[in-house]
């Protein structure tokens, strides 16, 4: 695995890297990382769980486990006032599949809110408690049919599970009116499949009054939806083809500014996008090892009246049952309980979409297959985001520099036999679009750039049973108007997966995985004008035995580990440094430092073990094979046909 990275260093030295966070966004977060904590940084908590929680089927303990996901605490004021509300309490449970939790929403009154011109943040609290057997499940949550959150399930256990999301908002424009809260959080209870845990939710939001040194934060005048507007189902668009979902929208005349957001995810075939075997190679392989194709390049787009306006090239986000599910139990992989979103500025159309009348706004995914370019299928939707004024912008599109494919390039090379497959994927893309602008504030140029780089190599063995993939997404989307910068987004996310799969077949078979992943970002949002900067480094390795039950398989045993290196820096002087590991299911270790470390502490000392836990293990009542442990497997090395029949 580690071979391959080399290769990938190799490659991309012939290959233009336009931009990433740079040393001195970057500095303070590794400098900091690399000092490890303070001697106040431990794990310490009040609120200590007692006794531990492992997350063995068998335990008979009554208290649940947190599932954590590492973020950014939400920057809110210290010493202002502060109210909550409830917005949504439901039971996920049978029937709910396609089936959404729906409540109105009216903005809070109560003297502790301030008013709606008043609130100089808004947080979501999304807590889950679940006990029993449940896959991972996606939940989207949307106010006015705009999409405000998604995020993963927990896989919960017989134990129970919490998680909790919590989300600083800038939909300020859309929580001071009423509308309608939906919630799609799709889950199967079924005796046939052994899925019996249901999810309670509580949603609630929390406003908070500006103080003299937090002022109201500029933000957008009016929020439109680009999703599927149904009353009564998710809003999301579920993309199949090439054709994409379609809003029509009405952008008002006297719009000054307009900033698209755009949530994407992949899933079902699309779930590992960036393992997918490009089809060019895919004949090399037996369809028994069920590889997925049509290759792992994947960019978003979004196309305004047929003419592409921008793109998005995703983090790959990993579910809780992601790859190996014992590699995220409890700590979770970033982004998975609030996934990342992305922004294009389509201020330099406003000229050609501002004239009262509806625009196609469409939002499509691409690949690199034929008919379609992807499997199925991708959730993506998304919102316009207005700057309000008095005049009607006026003006002209001066450049228009975009392709209508990114440069993409496919190349492999395979041994005698099909041994050894590999297969390299890298792709550019450069967007520029520039225009004269005539507003309220008088003439000014408007330029939205993106600079975007991709590299993806595989590398095959054991017939497609043991693979390995190298992927590295980076580039920078910045828009200027009028010489100040508006926006800017630069990135780099890096990830290595190496997965084994040589005994899945077998009785009492096996699978395991070893991951690394780096989201390294430096976003100045619109509008808030504030920057900040995350850094998350994370390595796994885990792997999952099975029982021999015919048709569906269930995990009887697993070991896994995870560590992770957070930090986070804002332009307003907030940090928030976190190191912190699993293993076997329980807390190695937490150390929590920095400005915002009281908003999401460490996890209680008395949950840390040195070791970590004991890992998974459920009782069977049938004969156990000798090949029902994987400890004797190591997963960062292939297994041969021939090793696999020593065992």
């Amino acid at each position: 695995m580690y071979s391959l990275a080399v290769v990938l260093v190799s490659l991309l030295s012939v290959v233009p890297v336009y931009s990433r966070p740079s040393p001195d966004e970057l500095g303070l977060l590794h400098d900091t990382l690399a000092r490890g904590p303070p001697p106040d940084a431990l794990s310490s908590s009040p609120n200590a769980l007692n006794p531990r929680v492992p997350l063995s089927t068998n335990d008979d303990t009554p208290s649940p486990l947190v599932d954590l996901q590492v973020y950014a605490p939400p920057i809110v004021p210290r010493n202002g006032r502060s109210c909550e509300i409830v917005l949504l309490t439901h039971e996920f449970g049978d029937g709910s599949y396609g089936v959404p939790a729906i409540a109105e929403y009216t903005p809070p009154t109560d003297h502790a809110c301030g008013g709606v011109d008043k609130w100089a943040a808004i947080t979501l609290n999304v807590t889950v408690y679940s006990i029993g057997t449940q896959y991972d499940r996606l939940s989207s949550l949307y106010l006015s049919h705009v999409e405000i959150l998604r995020h993963s399930s927990a896989e919960p256990t017989k134990t129970g599970t919490v998680w909790t999301v919590k989300d600083v908002t800038h939909y300020s424009a859309l929580f001071r009116k009423p509308g309608q809260i939906l919630m799609d959080f799709s889950n199967i209870i079924s005796a046939d499949l052994g899925l019996d845990a249901s999810f309670h939710v509580d949603v609630t939001a929390a406003f908070h009054v500006a103080t003299p040194s937090f002022p109201v934060p500029t933000t957008s005048d009016l929020i439109l939806p680009l999703s599927n507007l149904s009353p009564n189902t998710t809003n999301l668009f579920t993309i199949e083809d090439d054709l994409g979902g379609t809003t029509n929208i009405t952008i008002p005349p006297s719009t000054q500014q307009a900033f698209v957001e755009i949530y994407a995810s992949g899933n079902s075939n699309e779930e590992f996008w960036y393992l997918n075997t490009p089809d060019e190679f895919l004949d090399r392989f037996p369809s028994s090892t069920g590889l997925v194709g049509k290759g792992p390049f994947r960019e978003i787009q979004l196309v305004l009246d047929g003419r592409l306006a921008g793109v998005v090239w995703p983090h790959a986000v990993i579910y809780t049952g992601g790859i190996t599910p014992t590699n995220w139990r409890p700590l979770t992989a970033y982004g998975t309980y609030d996934q990342p979103t992305y922004y294009i500025d389509v201020t330099p159309f406003l000229p050609l979409i501002n004239d009262d009348k509806q625009h196609a706004f469409t939002l499509r995914v691409q690949g690199q297959g034929a008919s379609p370019s992807i499997n199925s299928n991708w959730f993506v939707s998304g919102s316009v985001h207005l700057k309000l004024g008095k005049k009607r912008v006026l003006g002209k599109m001066t450049t228009y520099d975009v392709q209508s494919n990114p440069s993409l390039k496919t190349t492999g090379s395979a041994s005698n036999g099909n041994i050894t497959v590999n297969t390299s994927v890298l792709a550019q893309r450069t967007v520029l679009i520039e225009s004269e602008l005539h507003g309220d504030i008088g003439r000014q140029i408007v330029r939205f750039e993106q600079q975007l780089n991709y590299s993806n190599l595989q590398r095959y063995e054991d017939d497609g049973w043991v693979q390995w993939g190298a992927q590295l997404t980076e580039g920078t989307s910045q828009s200027v108007h009028g010489g100040r910068m508006a926006f800017r987004d630069t990135f780099s996310y890096p990830l290595d997966v190496f997965s084994n799969y040589s005994l899945y077949d077998m009785q009492f078979g096996a699978y395991g995985s070893a991951i690394n992943q780096t989201f390294s970002r430096t976003l100045q949002s619109p509008f808030l004008g504030l920057t900040h900067t995350i850094l998350s480094v994370q390595h796994a390795r885990g792997n999952v035995g099975m029982d021999d039950t015919p048709g569906l398989r269930h995990a009887i045993n697993g070991t896994g580990a995870t560590d992770q290196q957070f930090a986070f820096s804002s332009t307003s002087g907030e940090t928030y440094f976190r190191d912190i590991a699993a293993k076997n299911d329980g807390w190695l270790r937490d150390s929590v430092w920095g400005t915002l470390k009281a908003s999401e502490p460490p996890v209680p000392k008395n949950q840390i073990f040195e070791g970590g836990g004991h890992g998974f293990r459920r009782s069977l009542s049938t004969r156990r094979s000798p090949r029902s442990s994987y400890d004797t497997v190591s997963c960062s090395t292939p297994i041969s046909r021939a090793q696999v029949e020593a065992l």
